[in-house]
Parts: structure tokens; sequence; C-alpha cells
């Protein structure tokens, strides 16, 4: 340029062209980005302070896939739960019919010796409605009398199932065997029964122990109902897991809602063990199904405590994971405050600049004729 001598009008009018040039450059940019600041360069404040927003955003949104994945886990858990609640319920149905199979009457009974202290000659026991009386002598076992000089609890079963069978010949509804120290009390036939009461061991609980009055087969096809629900229950909770993780095993998941804040999700142990139920039911009284119940009642109250505690964790994650979403959009709303044009203002300077540009063109023209002139003499 230094080489090529221009007027001060035609340099006048050059540098208005390429001041209006550069400006096009700059509003295009604009409108093809749809920014107004592009780089730091354009407006320093700006550029970093949404470059800061941006990436904050962006941060926080890479969290949401880790916790989705978190509202899953607790969704997998809560399911497992209300299945788990109804299979206790079908249980605890099933013990309440048991208690119906529960006669006042039944076909065998046991008695078992649990040792050979704390019951004396001339101690009494009442079987079947007939009174049966400990001697010390050998002699002296006949009729409803047993011998307790034996030195096992098996020999002192042995005596007493003797005793039992001399004294129930005459009436021929009941008969004793015998193995180890337990001595089984059976009815000879279905017309006889073994009734509620029939045994009596009185004072001399610690010396035997009797079973309770059972139902047979009714009773033990609610145990195996019982037992069977029970084994669901703990296959149920061991499939409770979604992407690894079991929060009725027992388990913690942490949840990461970025600046070091994290939720910890505490599970719990779902199985029979773990909720206090019976994992296999030995039922055979009133009293040994009512304790079944009573834990079933014990169970569905943890499970409501433990659905509760998720459904709280269930509640903060999901406010955590709207949050998220909400303030991200925030953040870039802020950044495109600080960056974006406005297109119909860029647009208007466009048209402006163009103008300008053909009006900068023509002038420059109009500054070249004074040269022009000067040619036309030599012509």
């Amino acid at each position: 340029m230094s080489d090529i001598s221009l007027t001060s009008g035609m340099r006048a009018n050059l540098l208005s062209l390429q001041s209006s040039v550069k400006l096009l450059d700059r509003t295009q940019e604009r409108l093809s980005t749809g920014k107004k600041v592009n780089s730091a360069l354009d407006n320093p404040v700006n550029f970093f302070t949404a470059q800061s927003h941006t990436s904050r955003a962006n941060d926080l949104l890479a969290f949401k896939d880790a916790i989705s994945e978190s509202i899953q886990t607790i969704k997998a858990a809560d399911t497992a739960i209300t299945a788990i609640t109804t299979l206790i319920n079908s249980a605890k149905a099933v013990a309440e019919d048991a208690k119906g199979t529960l006669g006042e009457s039944s076909y065998s009974q046991t008695l078992t010796v649990n040792t050979t202290t704390g019951l004396s000659g001339g101690n009494t026991i009442s079987i079947g409605g007939s009174t049966f009386t400990a001697v010390t002598s050998a002699g002296s076992d006949t009729g409803a009398n047993f011998y307790i000089g034996g030195s096992t609890t098996s020999d002192w079963a042995i005596g007493l199932a003797q005793a039992i069978n001399r004294t129930t010949e005459a009436t021929d509804d009941m008969t004793a065997s015998v193995s180890n120290n337990v001595i089984t009390i059976s009815a000879v036939d279905t017309a006889h029964t073994m009734q509620t009461g029939d045994i009596n061991v009185g004072a001399y609980t610690s010396v035997f122990t009797e079973s309770s009055i059972g139902s047979g087969t009714e009773l033990a096809a609610k145990v195996t109902q019982y037992n069977t629900l029970m084994s669901q229950l703990n296959d149920l909770k061991s499939d409770a897991f979604y992407k690894g993780k079991n929060l009725l095993n027992s388990e913690t998941m942490t949840v990461r809602f970025g600046n070091d804040h994290t939720l910890s999700v505490t599970g719990f142990d779902g199985s029979a063990a773990g909720l206090g139920l019976d994992a296999t039911a030995s039922w055979s009284s009133e009293s040994t199904i009512q304790s079944s119940i009573d834990k079933i009642t014990d169970a569905l109250t943890t499970l409501r405590i433990e659905s509760s505690k998720l459904s709280s964790n269930l509640s903060i994650v999901d406010a955590r994971d709207e949050w998220i979403s909400s303030i991200a959009n925030v953040l870039q709303t802020g950044a495109d405050n600080l960056t974006l044009a406005d297109t119909n203002e860029e647009g208007a300077n466009m048209l402006m600049l163009q103008t300008r540009q053909s009006l900068s063109t023509s002038a420059l023209s109009l500054s070249a004729q004074a040269a022009q002139s000067v040619l036309r003499l030599f012509q």
C-alpha cells in the first residue's frame, strides 16, 4: 500500500469500506453461530462467565444417568417389598387356617422322657384317663405302675410304655411304642382318639415333654403351604436386584448428586430369617401357630417401615433429579443471555452494512474519477 499513492478522499473511502467489510464479517459470524460472543476477544467477561455456567450445567447433567439408575434400583426394591408382603399375607392366612385344623382330638401324641431325676416313687401322671404311678422296685411294675429304677431315660420310657399298654388292654383304645426316650401313644383305630388333656404330667414338666394334639394330614398340608411360601419369599428376595444392587440383601447404595453431595440408601435383609419369620413351620398347637402369626405381624410392620424409608429416599432422589434438570436449564439460559445474539438486530445490521458497503464502493469510484480525468488527457 505504501508504494501506491491514493488521494485523501480515496483513502477515506477505502477505510470506510474496510470497516464495513469487517463489520459485515462479524455480523455474518453472529448470524451463523447465533452468538454475539464467540470468543474471549469479543467480550472476555461474558465469555468466561458463560463458559463457567455451561461447565457447571454439564457437570451436573453428567450425574443424571447414575441418578436415574438409582431411582430404578429403589423402585425394584419397593416392588419386591410389595410382592413379599403379598406372600407374607398369604402365609398369615395359611396360619390362621391351620388353627381350624386343630381339633380336640388326634390319633397320636408323643411323650418324651427328658431326665431320670425329678420323679420319685409314688409320683403320678395321668394318661388317657388312667393314673400311672412311679415305683422304684422292679417287682412292683404291674398294672399302672411303671418302674423308674433304670439308669437311662430310655429305660424309664420303656417302663411307662409297658404300663400304658397293660392298662389300656381292657379298653383297647390306646397303644404305646418307644423309640429311645420318646413314647408314641396312638389310638388303635379311627373310632378312638386322643383327646386334649389326655396326657397330664402335672408338676413333672421337667421330666416329661408332651406334644400337643395334632390333626394329621390337614395340618401337615398347611405346614407345607407355609414352608413353600417362605421358600418363595427367600427366592424373591434374592431376585430383587437391579444392575447388581440388591437393597433387600442388606446392601447400601450411594447416590451422588455432584458437589461432593451424596445420599446413602441403606437396605435391609428381606429374607424370612431377616424378617424374624420361621423359615420352616413346626406347628403342633394353637400356641405354636400363634407364635408364627405374631412373627408375621412383626414382619409386616418391618416391611412397612422399610418401604416408608425407601419411599422417602426415592422422594429425595426424584427431587434432586428434577432440580438438576431445572438448575441446568437456568445455568444454560444464563450463559445464553450473556452470549447469544439478537438475530433480528443482527439481520438489520447486515442490511445496513450491505447498504453502507455499496455506498462506500460508489464513493470510492467517484473519488477515483479525478485520476481518470488525468488519464484522458493522455489519450
